[in-house]
């Protein structure tokens, strides 16, 4: 695929954006909100009103899901294909077919729980199996990543920073929960990993193309979003311990 090709990508997920934010927040019309989204709680890099915006995106999907009875399961499960595109897409250099990638595997991943919800489907061995899978996308994106940066190993090692901070997140959260106790809340849940690795993938087919030399392997977009994560991810896996040290029973 020709760097063109590439950009074009890029710009064609972010006209999408723009218009479902625009539908959404639109004059004339109220701007829903979701329970899941106020449960879940917004963040200084994914807030409640771009939450509420996907949501509502989704929400004929979730109609269309529910009245065909397609399995909240199944849609985890095909969650992984376009997040496996994405692995593939980072690996070859292609960073604005992995932002489609890893949008479309979001929204699968968002799709699937509500679809639960709306038809009562929800159920312990779904969330376990939901959160399993959640993992292997992320490490399907990050190992992509580590192949990309093969030949710069001070990258690599903030592609493994990154991966082990964000499961250090997951983990802190299963602790909580299987301790009984309400998990923490904090930056760089899933949905903040993800918005900040899309968004670092779509600006760097334009980094590529005017801003770095060609055959270059920085992408500095790309990991600039993956030094973010490596360090804020870390930093509130170790807030998020903390936490529930202090409010453990001796």
């Amino acid at each position: 695929m020709s760097w063109p090709a590439d950009l074009l990508a890029a710009c064609g997920l972010v006209a999408f954006c723009v218009t479902v934010l625009a539908a959404y927040a639109g004059p004339g019309r109220s701007r829903e909100s979701f329970a899941r989204v106020e449960q879940q709680g917004g963040s200084f890099i994914l807030g409640r009103g771009l939450m509420n915006a996907g949501y509502w995106m989704l929400q004929p999907a979730v109609r269309l899901c529910a009245a065909a009875g397609v399995s909240p399961a199944a849609l985890s499960w095909f969650s992984l294909v376009p997040a496996a595109f994405a692995g593939g897409a980072v690996a070859l250099g292609h960073w604005g077919c992995a932002a489609w990638g890893l949008f479309a595997s979001a929204l699968l991943d968002v799709l699937d729980g509500a679809v639960a919800r709306a038809t009562g489907r929800t159920s312990a061995p779904g969330a376990i199996l939901d959160s399993v899978l959640d993992r292997y996308a992320e490490f399907f994106f990050f190992a992509g990543a580590l192949f990309y940066y093969r030949a710069i190993p001070p990258a690599q090692l903030l592609v493994l920073t990154a991966l082990f901070g964000s499961f250090l997140i997951t983990y802190s959260t299963a602790k909580a929960e299987a301790l009984r106790l309400t998990p923490p809340r904090g930056c760089m849940k899933r949905s903040d990993r993800l918005a900040l690795l899309v968004v670092g993938a779509l600006l760097t087919p334009v980094t590529q193309r005017w801003l770095e030399t060609p055959g270059t392997w920085p992408a500095w977009p790309a990991l600039g979003a993956i030094g973010a994560i490596a360090v804020l991810a870390n930093l509130s896996a170790i807030a998020r311990f903390v936490a529930l040290a202090r409010t453990t029973p001796s």
